[in-house]
């Protein structure tokens, strides 16, 4: 045993010294590389930096945080980040950013990660522990006393829920691809389990570092296809007991609303920088948090509130290239300097224009051009019904379905198609996470998957003039099911004169949470029900000469898992039973999906 622990020893201390070399060479190359380009102004500071401070928390656990800020005597506001991804590596090049221009930038690793003490139990300790730390940076000698938060993904999430427990030095966030709810939104949507993220997620952040080995050679496909999806994780080693908490609970129940935060709009007294992507995993939350601010918010911070959505994927290095498209060097932002001058406005009080700009920017693919609203949604929308119609063959690309904004006949044969969950529909892009080497994101041609006989395809004429869809897609479906339970999926595409076929946006519900996610209620076989579901939001320029497109089939896996069609938990069984699936739409009962349209 002596021998062991010996041999153990001096690995560990060669590693301790490699670790902060590396660290300290990594600081030296951001300064120089920022001087070199230009960012060391006379409006800049230089830096210095205390690496591991132990921030304690309420129950005497203590957090490691880098500080990084400007090397003056001066008090200033504070920019925090708190990640689970090692605060190293993770948000150093955000923080040498801020603490130039003016902020003491903090990021900590949250409890139970990398340096960190305590036990990692994802989102539950982060609202009580980021109080805390605000509290604790609020009244270090460094401080003025404002605290902003910083960070996207998981990072934005913490932030929203230290927020709930309204400490009086927050004054901003910046919450860059975030859901508005952890339930609906994050792990489950539409009440169908977000398989590929959740298996992928889960791997990567099982345990105290990250786990990127894992990530890059693990048999994803086998792990995807393994059922039951309770046992999925066990293909790649790993078996984190949070994974089964998300799979214990399908429903809206009190170990969601634990993570609640909509209940506090009200009382979040702080101006927020919402930033999302069309093509991001959260791209509802990012619209939803903002609506949902400025509704219930106090008119001091009302006007604060701003959303910026690009035609981005779940990434912090937007790129031009997305998918199979280039949407241009202008749909490229620079965040960090989105939110410098935001925060210096807002946190600082310098008039640098930022209040005279509109809240809302974004970007309008198929022209690729920014535009500014006054709100949103955008003020005189138009909402158009694109009706599905059809003689009853709409299976596949080579079917008979057909879009038009006339509302159907009397009489008008059903379309059907047949389920099989050991057979699904395959993911094409859209808005996946978080590796797209494993599971593609953004645009990607439809085709393939069109030519499916479970697939049901809608295509409109070749419009005559331009189409602007710039909102929330709505689709409201007349189906039977022989099911008890079964999925339902709706895709929105822009079908371009070669037949390209781009996706903008799609949405899925599970049938039984069609009233409430909260109260599963089982389908009578046979019997006609009409479905609501939310297919996300976009802002797409339909050409003229294009055609707007709607797929309807049951399944998009593996970013959700598949629905086995019995009417138990599809995630704890095997194999399942084939559905035979019934799209009406005649004049008793009219299906179509509502386009938010705007004007030229």
């Amino acid at each position: 045993m002596r021998g062991v622990f010996v041999s153990r020893r001096k690995p560990r201390f060669r590693w301790f010294v490699k670790e902060w070399i590396v660290r300290a060479a990594t600081l030296c190359t951001l300064i120089m590389l920022g001087r070199a380009l230009g960012l060391q102004t006379s409006n800049t500071y230089p830096i210095t930096w205390q690496f591991n401070v132990k921030v304690p928390m309420r129950d005497g656990i203590k957090l490691s945080t880098d500080i990084i800020r400007p090397d003056a005597v001066d008090r200033f506001p504070v920019v925090l980040i708190r990640t689970p991804y090692d605060k190293g590596v993770d948000r150093r090049g955000d923080a040498v950013y801020f603490a130039q221009h003016g902020y003491v930038a903090l990021v900590q690793d949250v409890r139970g990660r990398h340096d960190s003490d305590g036990d990692w139990e994802p989102l539950f300790r982060e609202a009580d522990d980021g109080y805390d730390t605000q509290q604790w940076a609020a009244q270090q000698s460094w401080s003025n006393g404002k605290v902003i938060t910083f960070g996207s993904s998981y990072e934005a999430m913490d932030q929203w829920l230290a927020a709930t427990r309204q400490n009086q030095h927050l004054n901003g966030m910046v919450s860059i691809f975030c859901p508005s709810d952890l339930y609906e939104g994050l792990f489950y949507v539409g009440g169908a389990f977000q398989e590929a993220v959740a298996i992928e997620w889960s791997t990567f952040v099982d345990g105290r570092v990250n786990q990127q080995q894992e990530i890059e050679f693990a048999p994803w496909s086998k792990a995807f296809n393994h059922q039951p999806v309770t046992e999925a994780l066990s293909i790649v080693g790993r078996n984190p007991k949070f994974y089964h908490d998300w799979l214990t609970h399908p429903t809206y129940d009190a170990y969601w609303r634990r993570l609640r935060w909509q209940d506090s709009y009200g009382n979040f007294n702080m101006a927020v920088l919402n930033i999302g992507g069309w093509f991001d995993i959260f791209q509802s939350g990012a619209i939803d948090n903002f609506q949902r601010l400025r509704a219930q918010s106090s008119t001091e911070v009302h006007g604060a509130h701003r959303l910026i959505i690009g035609p981005w994927t779940h990434s912090d290095d937007p790129s031009r290239q997305v998918g199979v498209i280039d949407f241009g060097p202008e749909s490229v932002l620079n965040w960090r300097e989105i939110a410098l001058r935001w925060l210096d406005h807002y946190i600082k009080g310098i008039e640098n224009g930022v209040d005279k700009e509109a809240p809302v920017k974004i970007f309008t693919m198929g022209e690729n051009v920014w535009h500014e609203y006054p709100d949103w949604p955008v003020p005189d929308t138009q909402y158009q019904k694109y009706y599905l119609r059809g003689d009853g063959r709409a299976n596949s690309l080579l079917g008979d379905g057909i879009l038009l904004t006339s509302a159907p006949p009397p009489h008008e044969r059903a379309d059907q198609y047949s389920y099989d969950p050991t057979n699904p529909v395959p993911n094409a892009g859209g808005g996946n996470c978080c590796w797209p080497g494993i599971t593609p994101w953004g645009p990607f041609d439809q085709r393939a998957v069109e030519r499916r006989d479970d697939v049901l395809v809608y295509t409109s004429p070749p419009l005559a003039e331009d189409l602007r869809v710039t909102g929330r897609v709505v689709a409201k479906l007349w189906v039977a099911s022989s099911a008890r339970d079964t999925d339902f999926t709706v895709k929105l595409v822009d079908v371009y004169p070669s037949d390209f076929a781009m996706n903008l946006t799609d949405g899925i519900l599970r049938a039984k949470y069609q009233n409430s996610f909260k109260m599963p209620e089982l389908l009578e076989p046979g019997r006609p029900y009409e479905l609501t579901i939310p297919v996300g939001s976009t802002s797409d320029l339909f050409r003229k000469g294009h055609r707007v497109r709607v797929e309807i089939a049951s399944s998009n896996f593996p970013r959700f898992s598949r629905n086995t069609n019995t009417g138990q938990q599809p995630e704890t069984e095997t194999g399942g039973e084939v559905a035979r699936q019934t799209l009406l739409h005649d004049a008793q009962h009219p299906s179509y999906v509502e386009l938010p349209v705007l004007g030229p």
